[in-house]
């Protein structure tokens, strides 16, 4: 705008001066372009203003891993152009920003791991559409939520005590269900649909099915969230730490109880995830990952442990936990006093106390850096936690390392076989 008014009018003035018309032709398309340019500003002015540029997340909330398209809008019509600044664990498209001519910036955001990603500030840069004014701000930042992605166990549904009234897991005790248990004689208050007519009639008196009782159960999952152990620096960016993989686990587990209808309860040992209390379905399991989705990686000090005081009998518990503070080795036998059953999720960097980078590496005296020995401490760390492990298996209490969806299966397992063995009559 001001090159063209000053070109116009410095040829306008030379046109008249030197008497040379051809000037004149150079300045009065400038000037005729710099007064159209004005005139559509003072009219939109009126009309309706220079609205402010507004950032809306097309979802708020989104699975790890996922994509979500955030919309900028400015002016209609007007050239806009936006930058954003780079956040971790985070992948824009376009990378760096984007440009777009008709008011409306589109920006695709993929969160690679849980947690709160914000985005922005972000920079904006609108041009009207003569390219005459131009106008910068700075649009505040959202925040998008990414849950953990809550993938299906490979295991069964199966609990070694179904506490229930109602649900899918068989009890030892008959009554009304779907599992047949035997067909005996018809006895006064037997259900009339019950009655196998088969046999009533090859036997030709009345017989009918017995069925065992269907039971739901309450599940527990116990979180260790009292410090947040990360990999060893060899393990590469994406390595998980002990709270990626406590969040994923307790996520996974709460959609494998929640799927077969039983009630599943959240008590974290730290601050990081706060309560959730008892409930089923669908909703329970947005509840439940929404508040892990909430848990800051941000502040890695040591927090004061909370304690469960109480649980009910027969209650499957499922600790995840990285098996290194006191308190929740103590809480696990605190469990195992009330009468749960108590299963052990191993949730410890596998990069932690690797003895693999301490093979042919030469020992120098000299320039030896704060974290020389780093990596034997967490060696001997590790060697001290394998006691408390071998401990709690040997009180038969199962624990297993998460590797993924298909980690508890051979625990789950067991816990179902052990259910239905033979048992010892005490006299």
């Amino acid at each position: 705008m001001v090159r063209a008014v000053l070109v116009g009018c410095t040829a306008l003035v030379l046109g008249v001066l030197l008497g040379r018309p051809a000037l004149l032709l150079v300045g009065l398309p400038l000037l005729a372009w710099a007064l159209t340019a004005v005139a559509l500003r003072i009219l939109q002015d009126r009309e309706e203003g220079f609205p402010a540029p507004v950032l809306e997340p097309g979802l708020r909330t989104v699975e790890e891993g996922g994509t979500t398209a955030l919309t900028l809008r400015t002016a209609p019509g007007a050239l806009t152009a936006i930058t954003v600044p780079m956040q971790p664990h985070t992948r824009f498209w376009p990378r760096y920003g984007s440009l777009a001519g008709d008011g409306t910036v589109r920006l695709r955001v993929t969160a690679e791991r849980w947690g709160r990603v914000r985005v922005g500030p972000v920079h904006t840069l609108v041009t009207d559409p003569l390219g005459a004014f131009r106008a910068q701000a700075e649009v505040p930042a959202v925040t998008v939520r990414a849950v953990p992605s809550s993938s299906v166990l490979d295991a069964p549904v199966e609990v070694p005590t179904p506490i229930g009234v109602s649900g899918m897991h068989l009890s030892r005790r008959r009554g009304d269900g779907t599992a047949l248990s035997e067909v005996r004689e018809f006895r006064p208050g037997d259900r009339l649909h019950r009655i196998n007519w088969r046999v009533t009639s090859r036997t030709g008196r009345l017989h009918t099915n017995a069925t065992f009782t269907e039971q739901d159960t309450e599940v527990l999952i116990v979180t260790d969230t009292i410090a947040d152990i990360t990999p060893a620096p060899w393990a590469g960016d994406e390595a998980p730490s002990s709270l990626d993989m406590t969040v994923r686990a307790t996520a996974a587990v709460a959609r494998h109880y929640l799927t077969a209808g039983d009630r599943v309860t959240l008590f974290d040992l730290g601050h990081l995830i706060g309560p959730v209390p008892a409930g089923t379905g669908p909703r329970q399991l947005r509840v439940l990952t929404n508040a892990l989705a909430r848990a800051g990686r941000e502040d890695g000090a040591m927090r004061l442990p909370r304690r469960l005081r109480s649980v009910r009998s027969g209650t499957l518990v499922v600790v995840c936990s990285p098996l290194l503070h006191k308190e929740a080795i103590a809480q696990i036998g605190v469990l195992i006093s009330l009468g749960a059953d108590v299963v052990v999720v191993d949730t410890l960097p596998p990069s932690i106390g690797d003895t693999a980078p301490l093979r042919g590496r030469p020992v120098r005296q000299e320039g030896i850096s704060s974290d020389r020995f780093w990596p034997e401490a967490w060696a001997m760390r590790r060697l001290l936690r394998n006691s408390t492990v071998r401990e709690l298996r040997e009180a038969g209490v199962p624990v297993t390392t998460w590797e993924g969806p298909a980690s508890l299966a051979p625990v789950l397992l067991s816990l179902s076989r052990a259910r239905s063995a033979p048992r010892r009559r005490r006299s």
